[in-house]
């Protein structure tokens, strides 16, 4: 069978509710999960592709993918199997916008997200990257694979072309490469195969552009041009980030999340900006420090990035007065009413 009815149990344990999308390969289905007695979402391979030996391998392979990570930013695998031919897992259900669809909303209302929003999204999905660049690299990441929740949280899904280190390796693909071509870096789209983590970070690169200017950067024109409302050191953090040579890009996904969080500085006016006449950036000695002490935790990389709200999307205001009134109010408000 192609789909499921609603009210229908699948697999004796998980009571259909409701179609969420689909694919070109498979389904997702919000779920009850009998057993664990929670919501679930459930995601199946459609029976067409069940003899396909490449789309079983990477349905299975998000699976493996998945399941060996464990970071808040990354959506948690519950079960997977196969009933009736039809292969399935079941994961964590999110309630929340991709962050495609926040685009698409920027673009209905012409303007650009707000630096601060895409930084803390980007930041955040960097951290979920140091974690899992040890196992994996994605190959896929785009808008589209990006949730936000109402509450802030930030998670990546869909580790489906995943390159797991000694797993799988001679799968190959035919065509473009793997993953969304606008997305994906020069050295994805001409061997797939052999890419390394800094693909990841030139997708990323490419995610601050669009989520900058509402569009993907196919004219080679600059972010500042676009977006007169940023730092023209922006230019410098796409242009590194989706260096052709990955030599020359941010070597690591902490590397990248400690330029977006100095860019977000540098706006804020919390930070000196470097000055074009300086012979080296009078940041760089903090950041090598910050690199060498390895990777922080999610709480404490949280309470580092700027506050968000996909509904309401405050900026900073970019002044050093306007930033101090907004911390003084949030101190006002957390006083007792005693006092």
């Amino acid at each position: 069978m192609s789909d499921f009815e609603i009210g229908s149990i699948f697999a004796d344990r998980y009571e259909i509710l409701e179609l969420l999308g689909k694919g070109g390969m498979g389904m997702v289905y919000r779920v009850n999960d009998l057993e664990r007695k929670e919501v679930v979402a459930l995601k199946t391979l459609l029976p067409k592709y069940a003899r396909n030996t490449q789309a079983v391998r990477r349905f299975n392979r998000e699976v493996e993918a998945a399941r060996r990570l464990s970071h808040p930013c990354v959506v948690a695998i519950y079960d997977s199997g196969k009933h009736d031919e039809v292969l399935f897992y079941t994961m964590e259900y999110l309630e929340g916008k991709s962050v495609r669809s926040l685009i698409k909303a920027k673009q209905d209302r012409k303007q650009p997200m707000g630096l601060g929003s895409a930084v803390r999204i980007l930041s955040l999905l960097c951290h979920a990257l140091e974690h899992a660049h040890k196992i994996t690299i994605h190959r896929d990441i785009s808008p589209e694979n990006v949730m936000v929740l109402p509450n802030g949280d930030v998670k990546l899904l869909d580790f489906g072309l995943a390159k797991l280190e000694n797993i799988d390796g001679d799968l190959t693909r035919v065509g473009i490469s793997l993953g969304k071509v606008q997305y994906g870096a020069p050295e994805q789209r001409t061997d797939a195969k052999n890419v390394d983590h800094r693909a990841d970070i030139y997708s990323l690169g490419v995610m601050f552009y669009e989520m900058m200017t509402n569009e993907l950067p196919l004219g080679g024109g600059k972010i500042s041009d676009a977006n007169k409302k940023i730092p023209k050191s922006s230019d410098d953090l796409y242009k590194k980030a989706t260096a052709p040579n990955p030599d020359k890009r941010f070597q690591s996904a902490q590397e990248l999340r400690l330029a977006l969080e100095r860019l977000y500085k540098e706006f804020t006016g919390e930070l000196p900006a470097a000055s074009d006449e300086d012979d080296a950036d009078p940041l760089a000695a903090l950041q090598e420090a910050e690199l060498a002490r390895g990777p922080e935790s999610p709480s404490e990389v949280e309470r580092n990035l700027p506050e968000m709200s996909i509904m309401v999307d405050p900026e900073p205001e970019g002044s050093r007065l306007m930033n101090w009134l907004r911390h003084a109010w949030k101190i006002f408000k957390g006083r007792p009413r005693n006092e």
